[in-house]
């Protein structure tokens, strides 16, 4: 009796131990593929579809960027990503990153739609600002958990200190859009 007591409490403690560990792992990563960047494109233009309205091209180096797999917009109408760099972005960063990633470059499409071009660090701390905007129409008006944290750790590993910026930029610029909305992204 004593015995199985004993087992039932460790079976409970190791659950217990095991869900507290996993979660702060966080859930497994969503499978990112051109269904899901699609289907975050429309999410995005449903916020940002009256600034700009790209096309996002998966895996195909629309903007002959020579290297497959990053993720940019070359003009106000095309955006080019890949499935293998924005995975792993979700790997490493949390669920939801490839969509701020995505928000960002259509950030930089608006940029070009409007005529927009500031000096670096600005014009991708602007960007920034825009997928922050998102990250928060997600939370607040499509029910996404919130996933600004791990959206702003993505941006603070891709800074450069140069034409992106410093961590400490893109995480302000990242956050102010989410606490602050477009219309102040814009006026930057």
């Amino acid at each position: 009796m004593h015995t199985n007591l004993l087992k039932s409490t460790i079976a409970r403690t190791l659950g217990v131990a095991a869900a507290l560990y996993l979660g702060a792992l966080g859930a497994q990563a969503a499978t990112v593929n051109n269904t899901y960047i699609q289907n975050s494109a429309t999410e995005i233009r449903g916020q940002l579809g009256g600034y700009a309205r790209p096309t996002v091209y998966v895996d195909r180096n629309a903007c002959g960027e020579g290297i497959p797999g990053n993720a940019v917009a070359c003009g106000p109408y095309t955006i080019s990503v890949g499935v293998r760099f924005l995975q792993g972005q979700e790997n490493s960063y949390g669920n939801y990153v490839a969509k701020f990633i995505l928000a960002h470059e259509w950030g930089h499409s608006i940029q070009f739609t409007r005529g927009i071009y500031k000096q670096a660090p600005m014009q991708e701390l602007q960007a920034d600002c825009v997928a922050g905007t998102f990250a928060k129409y997600a939370q607040t008006s499509l029910g996404y958990p919130a996933f600004i944290e791990s959206a702003v750790r993505s941006a603070r590993a891709a800074a450069d200190y140069s034409t992106h910026g410093s961590p400490s930029q893109r995480d302000y610029y990242s956050r102010y859009g989410y606490a602050n909305g477009l219309g102040r992204c814009l006026s930057l």
